[in-house]
């Protein structure tokens, strides 16, 4: 009995200096901690490359290394992955996120683990992917603002169910607050709310109505286009989310749709098109079914990640306003295995005010 009666009172008291040493490592030991641990970008320009920099604290007495610092996807840079954060002290971390060109909200976020054992470390970075001309509109199902219009109905869902509205309104504004002027939408008339263009000056807001009511599926457009007289943003976009206007490509394009900007007539306009995952793809040809404009194929460039197809849109001689179509790209994929998929382009085809030497310019180039 005298013997179990020692043993337990050694063994409580390793386990009472065991706690003790425990308390002792957290009172000199702190996480590591980001400041700020997010960053809001706001608005970002199509293909824009945006850099923020991030401070990385190290609370405990003891140097910390980062052991690895992995991205949510390959927009995102950095190089931190060994650099090592004095105790008691911090170290600044560049991070840069390449967008595409598609508009849209945008999200990056990076991963860090630590040599100390300390929680790992999420950072992020996110803003909205967006021209100087945005439209928006308030999605039904939650009652947020979005930049996109919802019109999705579910077939599945119950009879009961409320449904979504083919038409609505959207609100179309310059982010720079320029007053500005719509000139059409869907290549015909705005149909305004609260404004008259032939009384009312311009304005760097609007209400516009749309509606895809009448509309059988093979025509609902996937992009409402919205063509406006604002330097920065003479053609824009706004995604239409319905049943019919889903995109499953079998080719890994970064993006769904290519924006030209304004193209004078007959003239040809290069412009890249970017695949993404794309090692081992190879890009065969392009054909536009519309005879409004040619989208032909050019040439290929590629890396580990993507790949950059460079393409010529030359609009007809007598093509004039708004163009929306879709241009079949096709492709071999690594086992060489033959794809094929549309991708969306569109544009406004308008002659020049400089007749005398006419060239087209890709908006944001």
């Amino acid at each position: 009995m005298i013997m179990h009666l020692r043993s337990f009172r050694s063994l409580l008291l390793l386990l009472t200096q065991a706690v003790a040493a425990s308390a002792l490592c957290a009172s000199t030991h702190a996480a590591v901690i980001a400041a700020p641990p997010s960053i809001a970008l706001g608005f970002i320009e199509p293909r824009a490359s945006i850099t923020r920099t991030f401070r990385l604290v190290n609370g405990s007495d003891s140097p910390v290394t980062i052991v690895s610092a992995t991205p949510t996807c390959t927009c995102t840079t950095l190089d931190a992955a060994g650099k090592v954060i004095p105790a008691h002290g911090s170290i600044e971390v560049p991070m840069t996120m390449k967008v595409a060109a598609s508009t849209g909200v945008k999200s990056a976020s990076v991963a860090f683990v630590f040599s100390d054992g300390s929680p790992p470390l999420s950072i992020t970075m996110s803003g909205e992917i967006a021209y100087a001309v945005r439209g928006t509109s308030v999605d039904i199902t939650n009652g947020s603002r979005v930049p996109y219009i919802n019109a999705f109905r579910d077939p599945a869902a119950p009879a009961a169910s409320a449904k979504v509205p083919l038409d609505g309104v959207v609100t179309v504004g310059s982010i720079d607050q320029v007053p500005f002027t719509i000139r059409s939408v869907m290549n015909a008339p705005p149909v305004f709310v609260g404004f008259d263009p032939a009384t009312d000056s311009p304005r760097p807001s609007y209400e516009v109505r749309y509606d895809f009511s009448g509309l059988s599926c093979a025509h609902m457009p996937p992009y409402l286009i919205i063509e406006t007289d604002h330097p920065k943003a003479p053609v824009v976009d706004m995604r239409i989310r319905h049943l019919c206007t889903r995109i499953s490509p079998q080719i890994p394009f970064a993006e769904y749709r290519a924006n030209l900007g304004v193209l004078n007539p007959g003239v040809a306009l290069p412009f890249e098109f970017e695949l993404k995952h794309a090692a081992g793809w190879n890009v065969i040809e392009t054909l536009s079914s519309d005879p409004r404009i040619a989208v032909t194929f050019v040439g290929q460039r590629s890396d580990k990640e993507t790949a950059m197809i460079s393409l010529v849109a030359t609009p007809a001689e007598s093509t004039r306003g708004v163009i929306l179509t879709q241009i079949t790209m096709t492709a071999t994929d690594p086992d060489g295995i033959r794809r094929t998929s549309d991708f969306w382009v569109y544009c406004v085809v308008r002659p020049s005010d400089n007749s005398a030497g006419k060239t087209n310019q890709k908006l944001g180039s």
